[in-house]
């Protein structure tokens, strides 16, 4: 928590209203939410892990999934400010609800103490497994890369930029006893794409992966 010797405005109180929902617009209570600084220059786009200064404010969902999130107010050295839905970055009592994912508001600038941000969609978490088979038969090199969706999802306000997906690339099989895992969100689709060169000729195509219930598991013959 930042304390009244950090450099905040005459220890002054900012808010930030919303209300926290499932995909069936169902309320979603006891959810932990926090606004934390972010220095000048900081934006939770880079690096995809982001890096926050000091928690200004803690609360947690009612009944109705509204919070209320009473934030301390920031000086000019902090131009945004993060706020935080279901991250094990924040530090309010109510633990991370690892049932759901993660939604990470930036603001990049408070004109009014009293901030209403768009109704926060958690959606249920989900566990991706893939798995590359080596099959005798086939010749030739393999690489592919795996676009899907992040647990962390994050939005940018006013500007509406997102970051809500990732990209991992690789090569070759995996060691006999290697599985890729990758966490990510229920009721989403990723993207398997794949390149195999034989003879100078290359092979490629999209696979799409439904995710649709809590762990997925997908195996590519090669």
């Amino acid at each position: 928590m930042v304390s009244c010797s950090d450099p905040i405005q005459n220890n002054s109180r900012i808010s930030f209203d919303f209300k926290v929902i499932n995909e069936s617009n169902q309320p979603i209570s006891d959810i932990g939410v926090s606004a934390s600084a972010l220095r000048s220059g900081v934006s939770i786009f880079i690096p995809i892990i982001p890096s926050f200064e000091g928690v200004l404010g803690v609360g947690t969902t009612d009944n109705q999934g509204e919070a209320n999130l009473i934030s301390l107010s920031p000086d000019e050295t902090i131009s945004r400010i993060g706020v935080l839905i279901n991250s094990e970055e924040q530090s309010a009592e109510t633990p991370l609800n690892e049932d759901y994912g993660v939604v990470i508001y930036q603001l990049d600038s408070i004109i009014t103490r009293n901030t209403v941000l768009p109704d926060v969609v958690l959606k249920r978490s989900a566990t991706l497994e893939i798995e590359i088979i080596d099959t005798p038969t086939l010749e030739g090199t393999l690489s592919y890369a795996i676009t899907y969706p992040a647990r962390v999802q994050k939005f940018q306000i006013p500007s509406g930029e997102e970051a809500i997906s990732e990209t991992i690339e690789g090569s070759g099989i995996l060691e006999s006893s290697e599985i890729l895992v990758l966490e990510t969100l229920q009721n989403t689709t990723a993207l398997f794409t794949y390149f195999i060169t034989s003879n100078g000729v290359t092979e490629s195509d999209t696979i799409e992966i439904p995710i649709n219930q809590e762990t997925v598991q997908y195996a590519f013959e090669f």
